[in-house]
Parts: structure tokens; C-alpha cells; sequence
């Protein structure tokens, strides 16, 4: 008897950013885990404190680095922020570019969504077709 064979593939997407390819995951389960950081992501950013005006020494980058680096490497896998800002090194342009990154990916999964609802559809329509045809 022959084998019975089935091909199993990711779910997701590739990311270009900056000349770099990811690869951004879109298993209900790494969705979850995106949703959840980004929104502890979002809290983060309004509680790091802002240079104090009068000092220009008192700017420290890290606490965004650090940050960035959460929210790069949950989207896109580990390591992936360090990658980006060794090629561009500045904090402004990443953080711009991860409220680009979190709403271009939401856009790319409501189109998939779409998609596979029509293609769930279709496959009704084909299998209550054949059962009539049988019946």
C-alpha cells in the first residue's frame, strides 16, 4: 500500500526592511504572542523618559534599544533589530519604521484572511456540489 504523503508549509509572509529579508510567522499562535507584546510595547514607549532638556548629556538610548530590540525580535525572530541597526544606526528611523512594520503586517493579514475565507467557500460549494450530484 502507498504512503500516504502530506506537505505541511508555514503560515506567513517575507518582510523586506532595509535591504534584510525576514520572515514574519502568522500561526495563531505567534499572533497571540505579537498582540500581546505589542501592546505592553506601546505602554513602554510612554513610560521611557525624555532627555532632560537643560542636560544633553542625559539622553540615554538604551532603554529604546533595549525596547526596539523586544518588539524587531517577537515580530520578525531573535536578532533581528540588532541586524537592522548595525546597518542604520538610529533610533528615530526604527522606531518610525515599527508602527510601519506593525500596521503594513495587520493589512497583510486581513488581506489573507479574505483570501481564505473565499477559498473556504469555494471548497463548500465544490463538496455540496458533489454530495447533491451523489444524493
Amino acid at each position: 500500500m502507498k504512503a500516504l504523503e502530506i506537505n505541511v508549509a508555514r503560515t506567513g509572509f517575507p518582510v523586506i526592511i532595509a535591504g534584510h529579508e525576514f520572515f514574519f510567522d502568522s500561526s495563531p499562535e505567534h499572533l497571540i504572542e505579537v498582540q500581546k507584546n505589542y501592546e505592553a510595547f506601546e505602554k513602554e514607549v510612554d513610560s521611557i523618559e525624555g532627555p532632560n532638556e537643560d542636560d544633553a548629556d542625559s539622553l540615554d538610548l538604551e532603554p529604546y534599544k533595549e525596547l526596539l530590540a523586544k518588539g524587531y525580535d517577537v515580530m520578525l525572530g531573535e536578532g533581528t533589530f540588532d541586524t537592522l541597526y548595525a546597518d542604520i544606526p538610529d533610533i528615530n528611523a526604527w522606531l518610525n519604521a515599527f508602527f510601519d512594520l506593525y500596521n503594513g503586517i495587520a493589512d497583510q493579514l486581513d488581506e489573507f484572511k479574505e483570501e481564505q475565507t473565499k477559498n473556504s467557500q469555494r471548497l463548500k460549494q465544490k463538496y455540496l456540489k458533489k454530495v447533491s450530484k451523489k444524493g
